[in-house]
């Protein structure tokens, strides 16, 4: 009887010690706003592409929600333009730039409203602007442009949600927006002043993630990522069929959604890799240097912080 007795208090124990194993990790939360260039990610969830176990993802209400619940820790990642992302850095957080995710190339604008048809007739005029680094960047590179400063006109402080409603009862004569405000209040007659077209390779969006926890998972990163290109290649392949999946969440109807998307520039993954790997450091350079120069940044920082090495993670 001794021997049964030993095999089965083995086995006993090579249960337990099954049974104690270290818990699954909990999925990296990803905070998000409403905006066409972060859709990728929500199609990818759709499409079964991202683990559910491995990522959440969190709509929050302005661009500006997401950058403080990354800052305070409630969330281990967020998609931002590269320009908030230097917001953060300058504060002391560590974080790495693990998916550059598209470029705006006239998706960001300044629109005019009836009583502004350039440029120049934004002096001593109501501006709108949302609080967040990359509408102020926007708006002081529409200035310079237009050989104005930021004394010449009177900024009215905005939250994104509130941008069609202050247009429509004048409550602004123009307004720094993004899409799907754009193609809106275009189609009542705001006017184009300036957009990111002009300012081309100034304006990306990222994907940010803690450092520590970029280190600490990157297999949870890296599947972040397969899910995003694989949503990119669904979106190439059937366009039609990606945006009537996407534009629900941003209020469009697919055929508007699509527009929207033309002015923004989706890099590949080999691209993409290129642009973490190095191409991307002389442009923000620049960004960091030119935001500092205008006071949207209190101290300097080193973009090169932000992109660990080639082809990380």
């Amino acid at each position: 009887m001794i021997r049964p007795l030993r095999l089965l208090c083995l086995t006993w124990l090579l249960v337990l010690s099954t049974g104690c194993g270290r818990p699954p990790e909990p999925p990296l939360q990803v905070a998000t706003c409403v905006w066409p260039g972060y859709e990728p990610l929500f199609l990818a969830r759709q499409l079964g592409a991202l683990d559910a176990k491995t990522c959440r993802l969190l709509q929050m209400p302005t661009t500006s929600d997401c950058i403080r619940a990354f800052q305070s820790g409630r969330v281990s990642a967020a998609a931002m333009t590269l320009d908030e992302a230097f917001t953060v850095l300058q504060d002391g957080v560590d974080l790495q730039v693990v998916l550059v995710m598209d470029v705006s190339h006239g998706a960001d604008v300044l629109l005019g409203g009836p009583k502004v048809h350039t440029l120049a007739d934004l002096k001593g005029r109501r501006v709108g602007l949302e609080t967040s680094a990359v509408g102020a960047y926007l708006l002081s590179r529409a200035l310079d442009k237009a050989g104005l400063g930021p004394e010449d006109i009177h900024v009215v402080p905005l939250s994104e949600g509130a941008h069609v409603a202050a247009y429509r009862n004048g409550t602004v004569d123009a307004l720094v927006t993004l899409e799907p405000v754009r193609t809106r209040l275009l189609g009542e007659g705001a006017r184009i002043l300036f957009d990111s077209s002009q300012i081309p390779n100034e304006i990306f969006d990222v994907l940010v993630v803690r450092g520590s926890v970029a280190r600490q998972r990157p297999e949870a990163v890296a599947q972040l990522r397969e899910a995003w290109f694989r949503a990119l290649a669904y979106l190439r392949a059937q366009p039609r069929e990606a945006a009537r999946r996407m534009a629900p969440r941003e209020g469009q109807e697919p055929e508007a959604f699509l527009r929207t998307l033309d002015g923004l520039a989706f890099p590949d993954a080999r691209a993409e890799a290129r642009m973490r790997g190095g191409e991307l450091l002389p442009p923000a350079r620049r960004l960091a240097d030119l935001m500092l120069k205008k006071g949207l940044l209190r101290r300097p920082v080193d973009p090169a912080r932000l992109f660990p090495g080639p082809g990380r993670p």
